[in-house]
């Protein structure tokens, strides 16, 4: 059993215990460890000798007598230490019971979003559908197992997952950490949510502060040695609200926020650490800098993005369910929301066979029927169009003054407040005066309000149950401003979209409308995704230069009332997409996939449609290029000394990378004047001559190891 007492003693080191020598023989090493008013000590025994035994005894009782309480612990290696100390500093076992009792609390708010209740209502998640975005590979198991699968691996992960607002990423994170917790095996989770009300250039103070919340006798060293060991699993929940980068194109202001966050993140990714955010789609994931940035760390750690679609409405409806919605001429595109699938799934028969009767009252029955329970739940005299407007005016605050989250007591000053005090007191009087609450009282009551959820960002705060259920409120504020709406940060457009979709069409173009103004400060990839959910259309004919990025665009047609030129599409996903090529004019899809999807007017009005790094499944890529004439890319030689300088840098005697990602190349390009199509067809045309080969991870480029020599040549290197 003899163990190494110089790595003994590091291990105890490391958890902030004092070697005490002079308590210490050649067979056991005593450590002290003082947590406020108690003073412990740890006798270790790390050989067998009678005579140390008897020593070590006498030096326990000597401890006892200044009041340090002692205990001899026997350990077989250095792993059992390592793990004995791990569990007990951490406490383990209360660890993953307080999990899973936070998971138990957020399926319970989950579920109070819905009005009826019956016996067979029961929440269980579903599986949306899911790509892992930079590789081809097939994945057969669910987003779950296929994320646990990865966290067995002894090199450090960075895991983004990143779904639209409402449409799974928290939910996804409870289920995952829940997973976790109740698998012994598995590694602990260390789980936090972030708020609008952080910043990025403190992330590493929240982090800390974070940690000294979650684990209060543990510092924030010992919490990363466990990380970096790969026993504590990181899962950082909306870390989109740490971002302020939806500006229409990246900037150096972008970087500098969010470079001390990514810094942070890659001092943490060593050894078997495991680091799992989630965030809706952000700019900053898709541009040059981040690329640059995972590049850099490229032999450091793995890079692993999975992004959730719209759930498939099989998997929350019956088939006799669906085949109604479908009769009665509901898109069910339109409904593929959790929360209006899960009202669907729950209603009673009688229920949903009204609901059916008038499908575009869906979200407004909805809401009435949770507004009206809660007048029942809490004994609340006020009417479901005064909740309504009460919460409208809350959601307007928050754009206006960009949070998402408030403490309780402030948000029961907001009840109270002028702008919310008539209605309570006109509440107050349908109340017998036996029974008449105060306004402080009627405030508290509505601080509870079933649209409200206790939120993560500390202790007390609340804030919407969900993106929906805000977005709706958000919408109601656009609607009735008297001015053009403008609100402190363009992630609020999002969620009034979202809770727009499955209504009627009129109503939807007048939301649309309504956003004309705050429109102008989206990045072209949100305008254009929020523009076809709200219109079914692309009808603006602002999209000329545009780049689109990481998209899922599936059964619309595209450019059918609108002309567009020189538009890029990158990391798109297109399913049963029509194309009417005779209004768009130089198109470069990079990196993109396309499943059934077609080209109206022929293939000669398609001669401007360019394709880079992408698959199809009906051969019209083939079909496209094959008809294409060849462009003449002459002139071009500077271009092509400009990509191959950014493998190979003047002054260097040799490569410098083997592989780059393509929206790096594209950025020092376009700095240079060249367009997106010029690039695209230099790179198509060096890799053509075998200067360039795709690289494993498709959102790269790689140079040719076979063509080195000649590449040489090209650059004039000795």
């Amino acid at each position: 059993m003899d163990l190494c007492a110089s790595q003994v003693i590091e291990k105890y080191r490391t958890y902030g215990f004092e070697y005490k020598k002079m308590y210490s023989n050649s067979s056991y090493l005593t450590f002290t460890f003082r947590s406020g008013f108690f003073h412990n000590a740890e006798v270790v025994k790390i050989a067998n000798n009678t005579d140390d035994e008897a020593l070590i005894h006498k030096k326990i009782h000597n401890l006892n007598e200044l009041g340090i309480s002692a205990k001899i612990t026997e350990y077989l290696s250095l792993e059992d230490i390592e793990e004995g100390l791990f569990k007990g500093f951490f406490d383990v076992s209360s660890w993953r019971e307080r999990i899973r009792s936070d998971y138990s609390e957020y399926v319970a708010s989950v579920m109070r979003v819905y009005p009826q209740k019956n016996d067979d209502m029961s929440y269980h998640y579903i599986n949306a559908p899911y790509t892992v975005v930079n590789t081809d590979a097939e994945h057969s198991l669910d987003i779950i197992e296929d994320i646990t699968s990865r966290l067995n691996d002894d090199s450090a992960q960075l895991i983004l997952i990143e779904a639209p607002a409402g449409f799974g990423k928290t939910c996804t994170a409870y289920e995952l950490i829940e997973k976790l917790a109740s698998d012994e095996q598995s590694p602990i989770p260390f789980f936090t949510e972030f708020s609008r009300d952080r910043q990025a250039r403190i992330f590493n103070h929240v982090f800390i502060r974070e940690v000294d919340r979650a684990f209060n006798q543990v510092n924030s060293d010992i919490v990363e040695y466990e990380l970096k060991n790969g026993r504590i699993v990181m899962v950082l929940d909306g870390f989109d609200e740490l971002l302020s980068d939806t500006q229409k194109i990246e900037t150096d202001e972008d970087y500098e926020n969010t470079e001390p966050m990514l810094e942070t993140i890659s001092e943490l990714l060593e050894g078997r650490s495991k680091i799992i955010i989630t965030s809706r789609k952000s700019a900053i994931f898709d541009g040059a800098t981040f690329s640059e940035w995972i590049e850099k760390f490229d032999n450091k750690f793995d890079f692993v993005r999975y992004r959730i679609e719209r759930p498939e409405i099989c998997d929350w409806l019956g088939e006799q369910r669906q085949d109604k919605i479908e009769n009665v001429g509901l898109n069910l595109k339109e409904v593929s929301n959790p929360v209006l699938l899960s009202y669907l799934r729950f209603v009673s028969d009688e229920k949903f066979q009204e609901l059916c009767e008038s499908p575009y009252e869906l979200v407004d029955k909805y809401f009435d029927s949770m507004l009206e329970r809660e007048q029942e739940r809490q004994n609340l005299h006020i009417t479901p169009e005064n909740q309504s407007t009460l919460l409208t005016l809350l959601a307007e605050d928050m754009c206006e003054r960009n949070y998402t989250s408030e403490s309780k007591e402030k948000l029961i000053e907001f009840f109270k407040s002028s702008k919310c005090l008539s209605i309570l007191e006109e509440a107050r009087k349908s109340y017998k005066a036996s029974e008449r609450p105060s306004i402080d009282s009627l405030s508290n009551t509505l601080s509870n309000h079933a649209f409200f959820d206790r939120s993560n960002q500390g202790e007390d705060r609340v804030e919407f149950v969900n993106e929906f259920v805000f977005g709706n409120y958000i919408a109601h504020g656009i609607l009735g401003c008297d001015d053009e709406w403008i609100a402190s940060d363009e992630r609020f457009v999002e969620p009034a979209v979202l809770s727009y979709v499955p209504r009627h069409h009129k109503d939807k173009k007048r939301l649309w409308d309504a956003l004309a103004p705050m429109s102008e400060f989206l990045s072209a990839s949100d305008k254009f995704q929020h523009e076809l959910s709200m219109l079914g259309e692309v009808r603006s004919s602002s999209y000329d230069e545009c780049s689109i990025m990481s998209l899922n665009i599936k059964e619309y047609t595209l450019f059918k009332h609108s002309k567009v030129s020189a538009i890029s599409f990158s990391d798109c996903v297109f399913n049963d997409v029509e194309f009417v090529a005779k209004n768009i004019t130089d198109v470069t899809f990079i990196n993109c996939k396309l499943y059934n999807c077609t080209v109206t007017g022929g293939l000669e009005n398609a001669e401007s449609f360019l394709f880079l790094n992408c698959v199809d499944n009906n051969g019209l890529i083939n079909d496209v290029e094959g008809f294409r004439p060849e462009e003449d890319t002459g002139g071009l030689d500077e271009l092509t000394r400009l990509i191959l300088e950014r493998y190979w840098r003047v002054g260097s005697a040799q490569i410098d990378r083997l592989h780059i990602p393509m929206v790096s190349i594209y950025k020092v390009c376009q700095q240079q004047g060249y367009s997106k199509r010029q690039i695209t067809l230099e790179i198509k045309k060096m890799k053509s001559k075998r200067l360039l080969v795709n690289a494993d991870d498709n959102e790269y480029i790689a140079i040719n190891r076979n063509s080195i020599g000649v590449i040489k040549d090209m650059l004039g290197r000795a």
